[in-house]
């Protein structure tokens, strides 16, 4: 049962993407473990083979190792729940346990990975709206709470369950704000894909500058480019400096690109705003760095595990929130890897009247890893009521509505490009304001569940 479990619940993600097979594969798994005499075995085994699903991707070009000694690590999280179960025999103090691993995951170790939330895989779930007032977290736990009920069914169980779908889909749409700006964004495609692709930076650079050329075909308030469009710091390359001022003068539009800076020897990951007339006009600088593929943390044993990790350059991490200026509005870019975590994406909303993604999948193509993103994204725009431009070397390029729909989007591993009107919005969502208070009311609250169950004698 625990193998169905782990299949069904990670067919809730991308590609499959059939959002109700994580509740079924979550109640399985709850029925499993605590109907089990080996409980804690069983919830590790589940955590084990969900993760490996999902993140199969990880090891398309990096090998095997890697990705199970991935899947492992997140395993180990699955591993309390089973022994709260083996305790406790407490349904909801196990809903509370898996949500307690899902936050401490998404910040431990090495600042946390949190990709594989139950939310993440609901972005097509009539429960999708809670994620406006109680943020990821409340869209995990009435998943979890869902799946719990189905586990203890009743006809009482049945009646809830009903109610909170009728109360999710209840929830209003975020409100439309005023003003927006017209975009083009540059989809350049790379000419290789894999972990070798910026070795031909400069190929990939002229790749989005020709793209450009050829897509734009009016005036627009900005263009766009993705995460390591510029690999060639334009400080350190005249010539790239040059395209770059020729290209905005004879499309009079600001340029906002994914550039690779040279910082007395240490690159730095940026989002820099160029002017029409190819000034430097503002720069962000990414926070939150990718463990193993811009750093790389216990790099000698890392090394033993996989001869590419002698290849990883350590960036430098900012430290800085820095939004960029169009036409008078005000857009937060979030670079990647960033999207995963609450308090940077929500940070940078909350100083940001709309947020443009920059993103590079080409590491990753041919892959699930792109349309996995893409709906962390989408819900990321329903947390925090803001229009999301998503930009990709490779795909899958998206402009998604402050409500998770998406507007329209690119094809993969396909030069393409996106126009439209990046909306703006003035308004915070109640999640996007009260975040951690939110986390800590839907903690609470399932611990007064726990607590009065263990009350009544589970």
């Amino acid at each position: 049962m625990i193998l169905i479990a782990a299949f069904l619940a990670s067919a809730a993600f991308a590609p499959i993407s059939l959002w109700f097979l994580g509740l079924i594969g979550y109640f399985l798994y709850f029925r499993k473990i605590f109907a089990s005499k080996k409980p804690i075995f069983f919830s590790f085994a589940f955590g084990f083979i969900y993760n490996a699903i999902v993140l199969h991707w990880a090891g398309k070009y990096v090998g095997a190792a890697p990705w199970i000694l991935l899947a492992l690590l997140q395993a180990l999280f699955y591993i309390p729940v089973g022994y709260i179960a083996k305790r406790t025999q407490n349904l909801w103090w196990g809903v509370l346990t898996v949500l307690l691993m899902e936050e401490l995951r998404s910040r431990f170790p090495f600042g946390g990975f949190g990709w594989t939330r139950v939310a993440f895989s609901q972005v097509e779930s009539p429960l999708l709206p809670i994620v406006s007032i109680g943020g990821v977290l409340a869209l995990s736990a009435l998943t979890l709470i869902s799946a719990a009920l189905m586990a203890s069914f009743s006809l009482r169980n049945l009646l809830v369950l009903i109610a909170i779908f009728l109360g999710a889909v209840s929830i209003p749409d975020n409100p439309q704000g005023s003003g927006s700006i017209r975009f083009l964004a540059i989809q350049g495609n790379t000419p290789s894909v894999g972990l070798d692709f910026n070795s031909r930076a400069e190929a990939v650079f002229k790749l989005h500058r020709d793209a450009t050329y050829r897509f734009a075909k009016s005036n627009y308030d900005v263009i766009v480019w993705p995460e390591n469009a510029i690999d060639i710091d334009p400080k350190d390359d005249p010539a790239v400096a040059n395209d770059i001022e020729i290209l905005t003068k004879k499309l009079a539009s600001p340029l906002i690109a994914g550039v690779v800076e040279n910082h007395n020897g240490v690159p730095l990951n940026a989002s820099i705003m160029y002017s029409k007339d190819g000034r430097f006009v503002t720069e962000y600088v990414k926070r939150g760095l990718t463990p193993f593929g811009e750093y790389m943390p216990l790099r000698g044993l890392a090394q033993l595990v996989s001869p590419f990790a002698s290849q990883v350059v350590d960036f430098q991490k900012g430290s800085q929130r820095q939004v960029h200026t169009i036409s008078g509005e005000v857009v937060g870019p979030v670079i990647c890897y960033e999207i995963i975590t609450d308090q940077l994406v929500a940070d940078m909303a909350k100083h940001s009247s709309a947020l443009i993604v920059q993103t590079n999948s080409a590491t990753f193509a041919g892959t699930a890893e792109s349309r996995q993103q893409l709906a962390i994204t989408r819900i990321r725009a329903v947390e925090n009521s803001r229009y999301i431009l998503s930009v990709s070397t490779i795909g899958i390029s998206a402009l998604i509505d402050n409500n998770g729909r998406v507007i329209a989007q690119t094809k993969e591993n396909l030069q393409s490009s996106l126009t439209g009107d990046l909306k703006m919005s003035q308004s915070q969502s109640f999640a996007n304001r009260y975040g951690k208070s939110c986390d800590l009311a839907i903690l609470l609250f399932i611990l007064f569940l726990g607590i009065r169950r263990s009350r009544r004698g589970a």
